[in-house]
């Protein structure tokens, strides 16, 4: 199943993504999905990011941004400058403010824009922090990413970024080895993966790294506990970008099982 399927995607979005484990290889096969189809898409964020190396960069400011991108081919990433001497990575660029990405939506430059939200630090899981997600008010879609590698292993830094955000949630303590009802709650808590989400977007949970059959039956489980939780998510989405996996677990089928 296409991803833009699966995340229940029309011909107009703005897609928001926050958490960790895997935002920026989904936003990369949205990109190359939405370009596949004819759509125009441009791959930017609210915080920072190492640019897509696929992907031509525009930088501009936030007042010039439309003649700038009206002189791009796209798909396109967008950012606003470049970062010296990034931590962890080679070349990292900044993004905007949330109002400047609504704009640029809105002035209808793209079909599918695609939207980094947060940072994790290249952790398997997340629970945002204070000023965290920063997402546009204008986004259609938001999808908590998490990766099931994360399970099984204790909540700490090496794994976790912000394991005391993720205790606080989920009730768990920092060293406590990390469930998959863990997992769950943060992905659709409302300080979790429901934070800052605008009221009328759809919220799609989605579980990476289900790369062998025992990752996917244990992500299958993550989806069912995140889905539990909350009236507002209709499905949930288990990817493995190694294995070409991406399967949609209905919230309706998993309420029902559950009687």
């Amino acid at each position: 199943m296409h991803m833009a399927d699966a995340l229940g995607l029309g011909s107009s979005a703005a897609v928001a993504f926050v958490g960790a484990g895997g935002k920026k290889t989904a936003m990369g096969r949205l990109t190359v999905e939405g370009t596949g189809e004819g759509y125009d898409v441009g791959y930017t964020t609210t915080t920072a990011m190492p640019p897509p190396p696929d992907l031509p960069l525009a930088l501009t400011g936030p007042d010039r941004w439309r003649a700038d991108l009206e002189a791009h081919e796209p798909p396109v990433a967008v950012a606003r400058e470049s970062v010296a001497d990034p931590a962890r990575v080679d070349r990292k660029v900044r993004g905007f403010e949330a109002s400047v990405v609504e704009r640029m939506f809105d002035a209808g430059l793209f079909d599918w824009l695609l939207v980094k939200a947060d940072g994790a630090r290249k952790r398997e899981f997340k629970a945002p922090g204070e000023r965290e997600p920063v997402v546009p008010d204008t986004a259609t879609h938001v999808v908590p990413v998490a990766s099931v590698a994360a399970v099984g292993a204790p909540l700490t830094t090496d794994v976790a970024h912000r394991p005391e955000r993720v205790a606080d949630v989920t009730g768990l303590e920092v060293g406590d080895t990390i469930t998959p009802a863990a997992v769950g709650t943060v992905l659709t808590h409302p300080e979790g993966g429901l934070r800052n989400a605008p009221s009328e977007a759809s919220v799609i949970p989605l579980v990476n790294k289900a790369d062998t059959g025992t990752r996917r039956r244990i992500a299958r489980d993550v989806l069912a506990r995140a889905l539990s939780r909350t009236e507002r998510c209709s499905r949930g989405v288990l990817t493995s970008f190694r294995s070409d996996v991406c399967e949609v677990v209905s919230a309706t089928a998993t309420r029902e099982g559950q009687r």
